[in-house]
């Protein structure tokens, strides 16, 4: 059976729920709105799931010219522009990274900020805005949006399927929060392609993404499994760190598809 597109997946908001898409256009920082959005604290450093489990019930939708954000038991949702005319900047810290990003709206910031139980802003990413992904892997100075690091999170379905038989129960490939699932190949058959193509697009993978423990949060109750990352540790750990996926960086920008065939090439 010949590899293909299983599903794509954008996350608009970083460590948010995300939106299961057919096909999806691929931009310089990567999936279009994918990790366009991201929520800080009054420092600029980012909250994610790791701290925020809570972070994985807000939901979001995208209509013609808005996001739509909202939460399972909560009666009021928020409504935000595609495009923003907001001017108002903070520096914001990734990790080890910094750039700056514009806040959406005092009204955005106050929904969150009740929400999460932490003053926050939600901010976006100018398209002028530069977070470059690190030069010992890009060499053509590519993007990357309010992702980790880099732009795509690429990942088979036999991987998942893989660790559901160890587990004994089935676990939703969301948990991992790749962009592109790959079907008709092996359980962890990513680790040893250098490359994929697909419709004429070259995804150049990077290097193996290392795991927190997201993926031990459910994406719909953000309730934690209590051994699905030492299940993972007993296969994958390499050096201290646990492996899934790949992440990838592609070399052009163009439309992908679900159901699109994708030609690997072997390390």
């Amino acid at each position: 059976m010949p590899s293909v597109i299983h599903s794509l997946h954008i996350y608009p908001i970083k460590s948010c729920q995300g939106i299961d898409l057919h096909s999806v256009e691929l931009t310089d920082t990567g999936f279009k709105y994918d990790r366009h959005w991201m929520l800080v604290d009054k420092q600029g450093n980012f909250l994610s799931q790791r701290k925020f489990p809570a972070m994985a019930k807000i939901q979001t939708a995208l209509t013609e010219n808005t996001m739509v954000v909202s939460r399972a038991g909560i009666p009021s949702t928020l409504e935000i522009p595609l495009q923003s005319n907001s001017t108002e900047k903070t520096r914001v810290t990734i990790w080890n990274d910094q750039c700056f990003a514009t806040i959406v709206s005092s009204e955005a910031s106050l929904w969150f900020s009740e929400l999460l139980g932490v003053s926050c802003d939600l901010v976006f990413l100018e398209d002028t805005e530069l977070r470059l992904v690190d030069p010992d892997y890009a060499k053509n100075k590519q993007r990357v949006g309010f992702a980790d690091g880099f732009p795509l999170l690429i990942l088979s379905r036999a991987s998942t399927d893989l660790l559901s038989n160890k587990l004994g129960e089935s676990i939703d490939i969301n948990r991992f929060r790749a962009n592109i699932i790959i079907d008709g190949c092996d359980a962890h058959e990513e680790d040893f392609w250098s490359k994929i193509s697909v419709n004429n697009i070259d995804i150049l993978l990077a290097k193996p993404c290392s795991r927190c423990v997201i993926p031990s949060i459910n994406q719909l109750s953000a309730e934690k499994h209590s051994t699905l990352l030492k299940t993972l540790a007993s296969y994958r750990r390499v050096e201290g760190k646990v492996f899934v996926g790949q992440n990838g960086l592609h070399q052009s920008n163009g439309i992908l598809t679900v159901g699109d065939p994708v030609l690997t090439t072997e390390k």
